[in-house]
């Protein structure tokens, strides 16, 4: 019994066999109709495509917009920091105007300027005077004379006061008894205001600038210059910054304390300035 099944069995499986080789052989024939076998799996392969289509379709754009999402979130950032930092672009390009603009003033100014300079070397520096005064190796041969102008790269450190064949007396504008008496000025949003430097405070190592006329409007960072309204010194000299403004015992003008752009208690080369006596008449 058994064996007879089994040879039933293989019949049908040999059956089934050569079936599906005479199925594939009259597909693969050229023909104009498809039968409706063939029309059922291609029917039933195309629903199951766009069952199997939809959601991932769905999905895809899912991940489409929230990656869309994301680049608009970045970009807003983007944007928002952008949008932040326009006051401080805004100050920067005010910065850079009023900077070019006092440029174009300081070249103006110069071209004005009436004076050439003279290099020097400092030779002797007593210790016990050190904040005082310095000799330096040019004098009368050179076209030094007494009134003149000192100053180092950074601004003005004092006026020669003795004048020697080859070399020259410089008295510094720290010195304890200073008789210079310069007279300076300092300009504010477009006003100017003057005044003399009278002494220099030892303590709190500051310049200080008296006779400056009250509401005047001066400011801590306000830079000093020569006025070269009196004596030898042209106009404009860099001095010192001012780091404080206050009224005179009297009430009647202001002081301002200067603190100055040279480092006093390091010069070696200096510029002596030789005014033109022409600038001097006028």
């Amino acid at each position: 019994m058994n064996r007879l099944f089994n040879r039933n069995r293989m019949l049908i499986i040999l059956f089934g066999i050569i079936v599906l080789i005479l199925l594939i052989g009259f597909s693969m024939t050229d023909r104009n109709s498809v039968t409706k076998a063939e029309q059922f799996t291609g029917d039933l392969t195309a629903g199951s495509q766009v069952v199997i289509d939809a959601p991932v379709g769905f999905i895809g754009g899912i991940i489409n917009k929230i990656s869309a999402s994301f680049s608009a979130v970045e970009e807003n950032e983007k944007l928002h920091a952008q949008l932040e930092m326009l006051p401080q672009m805004q100050a920067d390009l005010e910065g850079l105007e009023a900077e070019n603009e006092e440029l174009r003033e300081t070249l103006d100014v110069s071209s004005r300027r009436s004076y050439e300079s003279v290099d020097a070397r400092v030779i002797s520096r007593s210790p016990d005077q050190w904040m005082d005064n310095f000799t330096i190796d040019k004098g009368e041969s050179d076209g030094i004379k007494e009134g003149m102008a000192v100053m180092t790269t950074k601004g003005l450190v004092g006026t020669v006061v003795r004048v020697n064949g080859n070399s020259s007396y410089v008295e510094m504008l720290t010195a304890s008894s200073t008789g210079n008496n310069l007279s300076v000025q300092v300009t504010h949003e477009d006003e100017t205001a003057y005044g003399n430097i009278r002494r220099f405070d030892d303590e709190r190592n500051l310049l200080v600038v008296e006779n400056i006329k009250n509401r005047s409007g001066l400011e801590r960072g306000d830079e000093v210059f020569t006025s070269g309204l009196v004596g030898s010194l042209p106009e404009g000299l860099i001095i010192g910054k001012i780091v404080e403004v206050e009224n005179d015992e009297y009430g009647l003008s202001q002081n301002a304390y200067v603190q100055l752009n040279s480092n006093m208690d390091d010069i070696d080369l200096v510029h002596v300035i030789k005014r033109n006596p022409e600038s001097m008449e006028e």
